[in-house]
């Protein structure tokens, strides 16, 4: 079976992680699996696949919404079975590459949020028309999938969960990072996530400002880092927050944590929060679908953009010891649900039943 996997790009986001973890391991399990970037970033995640012997193709088309990357896409697709798309516009130029091929190549794609910038009303027929040409459409979470099924109702019968996975024993056993500038006592919170919407790093900046003897750090880049650097220094707590950029050193630097927030106006599933159960640290994220049912009764909710109930949360789980470790441990049992094994192991049989579906219907 030759599997092609085809996104968008490949930089250090959720998504993009779970291509960079899924592809080897499809691979080890006898699935001829590659990977297609639509745009090529020079990032540590292409670094990665190709140290992994997963090979690496690209469209070489510089505008991810040039129409150009339909015939580039086209020419990549032709001699794969199975074609598994992930983000838009891939989801776009890939259904319109497969209308255009001789060959017959089952089309798959895993929606990744519970919304995005398409669930507008005046969108919905584009999408009604866009996701029944996928064969099968893996949802990474109930809430994703219900959110799916609400927008665009016809796909229902298409919709499979397979929940993103984590290469567990990598946070497990991860030796903590060395953070000697960050003085004893002072308790060490991390979130990781791009700054962009709908990450929401502002209501954690505006809690720490009533929740004294701790430290932030900030693990990521993007468009929003410049203005939220500005809101830290307005706030007053610019010494205590750290924009560490983005790092290849995740599992280190969670390991030497003490506390992880996971603040956002939604995130399907929340790969991150998950990241931080495994490597121990208690969660505090906010209560959105997707995201509250991965970290479920393993962690503390609050409602998204409350920094008041943020902080009353950070100052309640700094004041105890004890509940902390209780939450390390059960975050610890909770993260051995998302394992990648399993998500491989989903994704092989969503390939196995569209295949042994096209054979029937020819």
């Amino acid at each position: 079976m030759r599997v092609l996997q085809v996104i968008d790009s490949l930089p250090l986001a959720g998504a993009e992680v779970l291509v960079k973890d899924l592809a080897p391991r499809l691979r080890m399990r006898g699935v001829d699996c590659d990977v297609a970037v639509l745009r090529e970033l020079s990032s540590p995640l292409e670094a990665s696949l190709q140290a992994a012997g997963v090979p690496l193709h690209a469209t070489h088309v510089t505008k991810l919404y040039s129409l150009r990357q339909v015939p580039r896409l086209k020419k990549l697709m032709q001699c794969y079975d199975v074609v598994h798309v992930h983000l838009f516009p891939a989801q776009l130029w890939a259904v319109l590459a497969a209308s255009q091929m001789n060959r017959r190549t089952a089309l798959v794609t895993t929606e990744h949020g519970t919304s995005n910038l398409r669930r507008r009303w005046w969108l919905r027929p584009f999408d009604a028309w866009m996701y029944p040409h996928y064969k099968q459409i893996a949802c990474n979470s109930e809430a994703t999938a219900a959110e799916l099924i609400r927008w665009c109702p016809s796909v229902a019968p298409k919709i499979r969960v397979i929940a993103n996975g984590i290469p567990l024993e990598v946070f497990e056993n991860a030796q903590p990072a060395q953070l000697g500038a960050i003085p004893k006592g002072i308790m060490r919170l991390i979130f990781v996530g791009r700054f962009e919407a709908p990450k929401d790093h502002a209501t954690i900046l505006r809690a720490l400002t009533t929740v004294p003897d701790s430290y932030l750090l900030l693990i990521g880049d993007g468009p929003l880092r410049a203005q939220l650097e500005s809101l830290a220094r307005s706030l007053g707590i610019a010494e205590r927050v750290t924009f560490l950029g983005r790092r290849p050193d995740v599992p280190q630097l969670l390991k030497a944590s003490d506390i992880y927030i996971h603040s956002t106006t939604f995130d399907g599933f929340g790969i991150a929060a998950c990241e931080a159960m495994a490597a121990g640290l208690p969660v505090i994220a906010s209560d959105v679908p997707g995201l509250a049912q991965v970290v479920g009764p393993a962690g503390v909710l609050f409602p998204p953009g409350d920094d008041r109930a943020l902080a009353r949360e950070l100052q309640a789980l700094l004041s105890s010891p004890k509940r902390r470790q209780e939450m390390c441990d059960a975050g610890r049992r909770r993260a051995q649900c998302f394992s990648i094994e399993k998500t491989v192991d989903g994704c092989i049989e969503m390939y196995q039943s569209v295949l042994s579906g096209e054979r029937n219907s020819g």
